[in-house]
């Protein structure tokens, strides 16, 4: 079916979707991260539902007989997927009531700082009320996923979404080989840096971007976001060369994740991924990767450190090129010349026999 048929999800109330929970599937590939939501807006969701506000519509990706028995999934959430988790923790006594609710049906009735515990014991009929308010769920039938991703595309258009999820909507083949990427264990395992809005995906865009860049053009080219954006749109379409972009990722990763340890601090931010990607794929090349180790690494960033302490009390005792590493490390990480310049310093630290990239 290359076209979308919709039709309201009978009888779904919050009781019978929570116990259903576990044939729903939260995260497809096109979804942004779960569980972003602050808890004064979770809080306000509870108190709508609770007062009997209309919220907004939830999208179900209905799955069709076979998909269903083969997976013992029945939906996947298109939109509403911060709602559902915050309709679920309540109900798992994850948070509680703000301490200004009011029940606007009986104000004399004090729900403020209760859970949904609290309220089952203390007031069984309104929690009844909230385990059978019905969510207005759309669900939707098609089996044309680029169909379902486009529509979770332009159901969040209004909605703030970053780059990395943006992008991650578009679909196509490029994303799916940075999806892929972004779930290598030396990201899973390795990065410090968090992950609760795409920032892997994020990263591993940047190294492919500049994997595809070198493989075609034998030249860097900035990371920056329009970049990135046109990459993606470019390799829509399934080819060897994104593929075989994409396997050269790895290959790397699988090196660099035998030097780093679990969540490294030396890959706590992501201005140096790149960086460090392409220092290991010139090393690699060079049959130089033992020239590489953490000690090195942290060698570095003492000097580092040392050298911009003794830049404040005698400037012209410090060295320069270290400074100047230093100011490109805070600025302008993105920027192919700043790499290049990181890459010079660094190889030549490490000592790799050949500097340039």
């Amino acid at each position: 079916m290359s076209y979308i048929e919709t039709s309201p999800l009978k009888n779904a109330t919050t009781m019978l979707i929570y116990a259903e929970r576990n044939e729903i599937k939260l995260d497809p590939p096109y979804q942004r991260m779960g569980d972003v939501w602050p808890l004064e807006k979770r809080q306000l969701l509870i108190d709508s539902i609770l007062n009997d506000y209309d919220i907004p519509k939830i999208y179900f990706h209905i799955y069709g007989r076979d998909e269903k028995a083969k997976t013992g999934i029945s939906y996947s959430v298109i939109d509403g997927r911060q709602r559902l988790e915050t309709i679920w923790k309540f109900i798992e006594g994850g948070f509680i009531l703000s301490d200004d609710f009011e029940y606007q049906r009986d104000p004399e009735i004090k729900l403020s700082g209760l859970s949904y515990e609290d309220i089952a014991k203390e007031y069984p009929r309104i929690r009844i009320q909230f385990d059978s308010f019905v969510l207005p769920i759309v669900g939707v039938s098609t089996d044309d996923e680029d169909l379902i991703e486009d529509m979770f595309s332009r159901l969040n258009e209004a909605v703030p979404l970053n780059a990395a999820e943006k992008r991650n909507a578009l679909g196509g083949a490029a994303v799916h080989a940075i999806r892929e990427v972004s779930q290598h264990e030396f990201f899973m395992n390795r990065v410090k840096f968090k992950n609760n809005r795409y920032q892997h995906m994020e990263v591993a865009g940047r190294i492919l971007l500049t994997e595809h860049s070198l493989a075609t053009t034998n030249k860097l080219v900035d990371t920056k976001k329009v970049y990135l954006d046109s990459f993606v749109k470019k390799n829509q379409v399934e080819g060897k060369v994104i593929w075989d972009v994409r396997d050269s990722v790895i290959a790397v990763l699988d090196v660099m994740s035998n030097l780093f340890l679990v969540s490294d601090d030396l890959l706590r931010t992501q201005g140096s991924m790149v960086l460090y990607y392409l220092i290991f794929k010139k090393a690699i090349e060079l049959d130089e990767v033992k020239n590489i180790t953490r000690r090195k690494l942290l060698d570095f960033r003492e000097k580092l450190y040392e050298n911009r302490r003794l830049a404040e009390s005698d400037y012209s005792e410090s060295s320069f090129d270290l400074l100047e590493y230093d100011r490109l490390s805070q600025q302008g990480t993105n920027d192919a010349s700043n790499i290049r310049e990181r890459f010079r310093t660094l190889a030549g630290v490490i000592g790799l026999s050949h500097v340039e990239i």
